[in-house]
């Protein structure tokens, strides 16, 4: 093969060495690591592959499989090409696999020999001594007390030449993914690996001026054959990054001079975030500029295939990678957003679809024949089909091909499964091929949930929907005794960076967002929260298969597992007075809970901010220890609680946390307006009622229930921003002029300009991490007489629907004695609902009920606490209110 990068037909791993030597000091591989960049020339990789073939035909263990257990590094690729080039069965092994997966991967593959690391052999030594397997290792360690080999003493003359291997012999042992169930073992012939690269030298994507950087692990099949071998063949170098994180990643891109990258896409998902995060911290205006110019390039791509976003994003694009222009993307499907904001950016995406039994990739997308959303064509000489296409012509993908391989090792009930009787492989995927011969993914037969109602659900794509948010870190859906549930992974993080402490609420009212617009079996039914990362394949894919019981310990709880046992360390805490006093004040708070250190306040306990403030008062007034806004924001777990506990017992700091000055000054809330604000007030009443009872033609009922005088709090169901504006619009000036608002700070009070604006509608500041001052000021109106506007629910619902009602609302109505006017708001929704900025017209209804005395609200709720036990009969109330309004209409 010349260095050009031609075709050439027959390609034998003896070829590709043979070429690799004719290439001299072309650089092969570049590596990046703690002691720096190595770089090794083809020359160099070919001359170690071939002695080490030599040595591996000879010797006590010249037969049979060899494994290969270790991380991404030179010395793994001249093994791989050696056992290659020697005739031996290649196993490659995850170099995460713990002891007992390494063992029964070599006694499963009957390998004689494990060429790994000095880590794994202390690990395993035991276990290889009994089998008879021996072990080289491969990061140069000359003290191990378990290896006499390393890789380079088993080198050996290759004067004969390395000798042909059988297009029809094992090359490589390997297994599935097991996304669904238990991995099964196939073996990859030398035939079906070259049916792959010869197919992909024929597109020309790359060649021997190309980098390309490879940072998945080179034992999965699509990097094994795509990443290493092909590139390799082509004579592009391969960069190995010192590691897959975004540093070095970033690193190994700028100073290799990348040109392409060999990855999956989740990389590239992460990438459009991280440029995006870059970009959204330098300022709104520039984040505004941003995305209107990035909408701008992915609509001129779409319409002319110009790529506008060359021009217009050079500079990001260098920002990145200075030469990189090409983005490979395999092992899963490249959503379509994703793909079309790399593009518009200025790259090449280009995704295929593939799986470890085809020899990786069996489609994909050309620069000059592609389509978005795609897989793309087949490869040359590989065939597709639909097999039972439904009215959309989706059906379940079936390949033909001379890279698939010839079945499972001693499965032969898989085997039956999975090869037609005429010889075609069953994918397990679900698609169609459009008629210019492109394939479209749409999900997978094993993955494909059935709800009771018969529905069938593709959870892929709805993992989409429901992940948008930032706040949600992953997402996985699963169908759970005929319902649609989910398990959900948060970003506390950014939660709390939105002032959101209650976990569960926020979390649901972010899914109720993303669901606007799905059918209803579409739409969750219920969901549950882990701190933990949800199990994944290396490549990125859901194990599905284990989803259903981390469910059902997720919906559990830390209520139903026993407590773990306290470490050395943790007694230790322990016995610190400050952290002994906290320790006691959590037991008895939670006096039903079976609590240990580990525990998560926000996901295990379910703490909201009403909890929060209960809980630190506690602390300060028997513990002495004050916490601030800062520490609040740094306490996961009840580990943390206790050792902020002995850093904050002086008592120094306001126990509520420290809140902007502006919401907490309830005297400036509740200081008379004055004429001029009177006025400004009365102004913007009028226009706002000449608009809402004009334009959205409002209706009014039960105002004559109001109390005629005397403190009542108003308390409406929550589903818009048009509620308040409905509400007071409702009511008459000369009632509404003695009304107080809560409202939240972060939106409403940005500005001193907002701040003069609120004071003239009487509306004052609610801070979700501090509720205690929105508390005290909600009392002090009531103390006065005068009449309160409460949402209960605390958020916008996002699908319309009632939520609970949050505890705070039971506390103001306990401590002050006044009656809540239960008020049903119908039509805000529909005219306005979350995640919309214009509204649209629908006719609007306001219906107050009559006053409800707390000690009835009280006796006819549940809950776990008196101010739960309000906030529920309070709802209760509202509910039968909005079901009367119903029936009443019909």
């Amino acid at each position: 093969m010349e260095q050009s990068g031609c075709v050439i037909a027959d390609w034998t791993i003896g070829g590709l060495l043979h070429d690799l030597a004719g290439r001299g000091q072309h650089p092969a591989i570049i590596s990046f690591g703690e002691n720096g960049i190595a770089t090794w020339d083809a020359a160099s990789v070919a001359d170690n592959a071939l002695r080490l073939a030599a040595g591996l035909r000879g010797g006590e263990n010249g037969g049979g499989a060899v494994a290969l257990c270790a991380p991404n590094s030179p010395a793994w690729i001249i093994a791989a090409l050696a056992a290659l080039a020697a005739g031996r069965t290649l196993v490659p092994i995850d170099d995460l696999a713990d002891s007992e997966q390494i063992a029964e991967a070599l006694s499963s593959s009957n390998a004689r020999l494990v060429i790994t690391t000095t880590h794994h052999l202390e690990e395993c030594g035991e276990k290889l001594c009994v089998s008879g397997v021996g072990g080289v290792v491969l990061d140069n360690a000359a003290d191990s007390k378990t290896a006499t080999k390393s890789w380079q003493s088993m080198l050996s003359d290759p004067a004969d030449g390395s000798p042909a291997v059988d297009s029809d012999e094992s090359a490589v042992l390997t297994w599935t993914s097991g996304t669904t169930g238990s991995a099964k073992a196939f073996v990859l012939t030398h035939r079906n690996i070259a049916v792959n690269v010869e197919a992909l030298q024929r597109l020309h994507i790359v060649g021997p001026h190309d980098r390309a950087l490879l940072p998945l692990p080179l034992h999965h099949a699509y990097p094994f054959v795509v990443g290493m071998l092909t590139a390799l063949t082509l004579g592009t170098a391969i960069v190995l990054p010192g590691a897959s994180t975004g540093p070095s990643l970033i690193r190994a891109l700028r100073e290799a001079e990348v040109t392409t990258i060999v990855g999956v896409p989740r990389l590239y998902e992460a990438l459009v975030a991280a440029i995006a995060a870059y970009i959204g911290a330098e300022g709104r205006a520039i984040r505004l500029v941003w995305h209107a110019l990035l909408k701008l390039a992915i609509l001129v791509q779409r319409v002319t295939g110009n790529p506008l976003g060359r021009a217009l994003f050079a500079r990001v694009r260098r920002g990145v990678g200075p030469r990189l222009r090409l983005l490979v993307s395999g092992g899963a499907r490249l959503e379509r957003r994703v793909e079309e904001q790399l593009q518009a950016l200025g790259w090449d995406a280009l995704s295929g679809y593939g799986l470890a039994e085809t020899a990786s990739l069996f489609t994909c997308n050309r620069p000059h024949d592609r389509r978005t959303r795609s897989a793309g064509r087949p490869l040359p000489g590989n065939e597709i089909r639909i097999a039972r296409p439904d009215d959309h012509g989706i059906g379940e993908i079936e390949l033909h091909g001379g890279s698939i391989t010839k079945g499972y090792l001693d499965d032969p009930e898989a085997n039956r499964a999975t090869f037609t009787l005429d010889g075609w492989f069953r994918t397990g995927d679900l698609g169609f091929v459009d008629h210019d011969g492109f394939l479209f993914i749409t999900g997978r037969t094993k993955e494909t949930l059935v709800l009771g109602g018969g529905k069938k659900v593709n959870p892929e794509e709805l993992e989409r929907i429901y992940g948008r948010a930032p706040e949600i870190a992953e997402l996985a859906l699963l169908e759970n005794k005929g319902a649609l549930v989910a398990l959900v992974r948060p970003d506390q993080i950014r939660l709390r960076e939105r002032g959101i402490t209650n976990l569960h609420d926020g979390i649901r009212v972010l899914l109720g967002e993303e669901a606007q617009g799905l059918p209803s079996y579409q739409r969750l039914s219920r969901f549950a929260l882990t701190g933990d990362p949800l199990p994944r394949t290396r490549l990125g894919k859901y194990r599905r298969f284990l989803l259903p019981g981390l469910y059902a310990q997720a919906v559990a709880g830390a209520a139903c597992r026993p407590p773990r046992s306290p470490t050395p360390a943790d007694a230790a805490l322990l016995r610190e007075p400050a952290a002994a006093a906290a320790w006691q004040v959590l037991r008895e708070y939670f006096p039903d809970r079976p609590l240990d250190l580990d525990n998560d306040l926000g996901l295990d306990l379910n703490l909201d901010s009403f909890g929060w403030m209960e809980l630190s008062i506690l602390l300060h007034e028997r513990a002495g220890v004050a916490l601030s806004e800062a520490d609040l924001a740094r306490i996961a777990t009840i580990r943390d609680l206790l050792r902020m506990s002995i850093d904050r017992q002086s008592g120094t700091t306001a126990p509520v946390g420290a809140a902007p000055a502006f919401a907490l000054d309830s005297d400036y809330w509740l200081a008379p307006t004055g004429l001029s604000l009177t006025v400004v007030g009365l102004a913007i009443y009028a226009v706002n009622r000449g608009v809402v009872r004009g334009v959205f033609r409002l209706r009014v009922c039960g105002i004559d229930r109001l109390p005629a005088a005397g403190p009542f709090v108003i308390t409406p169901n929550h589903v818009s921003y048009l509620d308040g504006l409905v509400v007071a619009a409702a009511l008459p000036w000369s009632r509404l002029r003695r009304v107080y608002w809560a409202g939240d700070s972060r939106r409403l009070f940005p500005h001193s300009l907002t701040r003069v604006f609120c004071r003239a509608v009487h509306l004052f500041p609610v801070e979700e991490l501090h509720p205690g001052a929105a508390l005290e000021t909600a009392n002090r109106i009531l103390a006065a007489g005068d009449t309160l506007v409460w949402f209960p629910e605390g958020w916008r619902a996002p699908d319309g629907r009632l939520q609970r009602f949050l505890p705070g609302i039971g506390e103001v109505l306990l401590h002050s004695s006044a009656p809540a006017v239960p008020t049903s708001i119908h039509g805000t929704f529909e005219a306005l609902p979350r995640g919309h900025r214009i509204p649209r017209w629908h006719r609007l209804t306001v219906t107050f009920g009559g006053p409800a005395p707390v000690g009835i609200l009280h006796a006819t709720g549940v809950g776990r606490t008196d101010e739960e036990r309000v906030a529920d009969g309070l709802r209760r109330r509202l509910v039968a209110l909005a079901e009367s309004e119903r029936c009443a209409n019909r």
